[in-house]
């Protein structure tokens, strides 16, 4: 096999059928820190056609340790324009936009998901997690949220009217944010890696999307959880 996803393809599950599908995706990514550096790569390498990138935030030093898609020059400048053009020089062949804004009410969420398949929540916060999850089922859109904190990495799977708020449980109560808070590198990029492949085989139909789904792992037991609400 030749070609650029000849390895990809020669997947079970994947195919020659598989490439033609992921360009037609349109996926938005909600945050473009550790997680989603090393989701975002993998989306773009795979031939995901669109990927929308939604990130205010800008790079700082304390950032550098794990969100490894950016480099000590580029301290100071915005993430999503960045990560944009880094997916850009990976892969030529798909459309990358980068959405320069915070999120403040499910009606920006709403907007940025119209006409999208999926949406991939990486942020690292609840209150932009409840309010992204809210939004994904208002819309009827498929959400995979992936997350990181200390040495743990999390992915839930969210459909049919679930939502992240149906595992915290009072989701007014959980609004913290975990800015600043200890995190273990490969614990987000881990997170991350999660949630491409579960949002690429779903996308290709190698892999059921079980709404309600909770994986986690801790790198200091060596623990993996796993159950469906």
């Amino acid at each position: 096999m030749h070609g650029r996803y000849a390895r990809q393809t020669g997947l079970s599950g994947f195919g020659e059928g598989s490439e033609k599908i992921l360009k037609n995706t349109k996926i938005v990514v909600i945050g473009a820190g550790g997680v989603g550096s090393a989701l975002l790569p993998l989306l773009a390498g795979a031939g995901v056609g669109k990927i929308a990138i939604v990130d205010a935030d800008k790079v700082s030093a304390s950032n550098l340790h794990r969100q490894t898609l950016y480099t000590e020059s580029q301290i100071g400048q915005n993430k999503a324009r960045i990560a944009a053009e880094r997916l850009k020089n990976i892969n030529s062949e798909i459309e990358i936009s980068a959405v320069e804004k915070f999120l403040t009410t499910q009606s920006d969420v709403l907007e940025i998901l119209r006409k999208a398949d999926l949406c991939i929540d990486a942020t690292d916060n609840f209150k932009t997690r409840i309010m992204v999850s809210e939004a994904c089922a208002a819309a009827g859109i498929r959400e995979i949220l992936s997350s990181a904190g200390g040495y743990a990495s999390q992915l839930y799977l969210f459909e049919g009217g679930k939502s992240f708020g149906d595992i915290i449980g009072d989701a007014t109560a959980r609004t913290e944010s975990s800015m600043g808070l200890p995190i273990f590198a490969p614990a987000a990029h881990l997170s991350g890696v999660w949630g491409a492949g579960a949002a690429l085989r779903t996308i290709v139909g190698a892999q059921k999307f079980e709404a309600g789904y909770i994986r986690s792992y801790d790198f200091a037991s060596g623990k993996l959880f796993e159950c469906i609400i």
